[in-house]
């Protein structure tokens, strides 16, 4: 979300809700998720209460089964990789993990050596880990940047897909603006609280989650659980 303007305020509600959810009592292995899904909540509501007051001029038609956003490579904070694996643990078969990891790694070899620019030219060829049959496996705990993807044209999407364009398809700025806004919030909470804080790659963040044991744990208790995008 380069070049995305900062809601200042924003950032810094959502930063003190994640300093304020790491104080609280309680286990340790909670704290992540309730980041996360505060984040969440915040970005929804804040995005009801304009758009009530705003009307928007024209709907948004992206819909299920209009899945050309998820050949994008994902940026998520830690606690939102940490209720992304937690998810997939819980939810996934044991079949269904192993078939995911092995996509997350196959996306990575892809991805290996080349600039950013570069993979978002072959984007087509790196559809997200968790796409299946059009549809997200985990949508009920997809990152903040996945809630932000929208357009008011989905044919410009395809097209796009299909040809490699890295222009963005007309959108919405203020939807863009408040989820990276509360992900900055979220990323400078968790900093301020000790606990790993850089972006990560979604399929890498994936296949760390699942390399030891009681990553939500290790994470809160300031260990870095997460490789950082270009390095192994």
């Amino acid at each position: 979300m380069h070049g995305i303007s900062l809601d200042e305020k924003l950032a810094v509600l959502q930063q003190a809700k994640v300093m304020e959810i790491f104080h609280q009592a309680g286990g340790s292995g909670n704290k992540a998720r309730e980041m996360a899904l505060s984040a969440f909540f915040f970005a929804d509501h804040v995005i009801n209460l304009i758009e009530a007051a705003n009307p928007l001029p024209r709907p948004i038609p992206c819909q299920v089964g209009c899945h050309f956003c998820c050949f994008a490579q994902v940026e998520l904070t830690p606690p939102e990789a940490l209720i992304l694996g937690e998810y997939v643990e819980q939810q996934f078969s044991e079949t269904e993990k192993k078939e995911l990891l092995a996509r997350s790694q196959r996306s990575l070899d892809l991805q290996a050596g080349k600039s950013k620019k570069k993979i978002a030219k072959i984007r087509a060829k790196l559809p997200c880990p968790l796409l299946k049959e059009g549809k997200c496996m985990a949508h009920p705990v997809r990152p903040l940047v996945c809630r932000a993807m929208h357009a008011l044209d989905p044919g410009a999407c395809e097209k796009a897909l299909k040809t490699a364009d890295l222009s963005s398809p007309p959108y919405y700025a203020h939807r863009q603006e408040i989820f990276f806004s509360i992900s900055q919030g979220l990323l400078a909470g968790c900093r301020d609280v000790g606990c790993q804080s850089a972006a990560l790659e979604l399929s890498r963040a994936l296949l760390d989650y699942f390399a030891r044991p009681q990553p939500g744990e290790r994470w809160v208790l300031g260990e870095k659980v997460f490789t950082l995008p270009g390095r192994k």
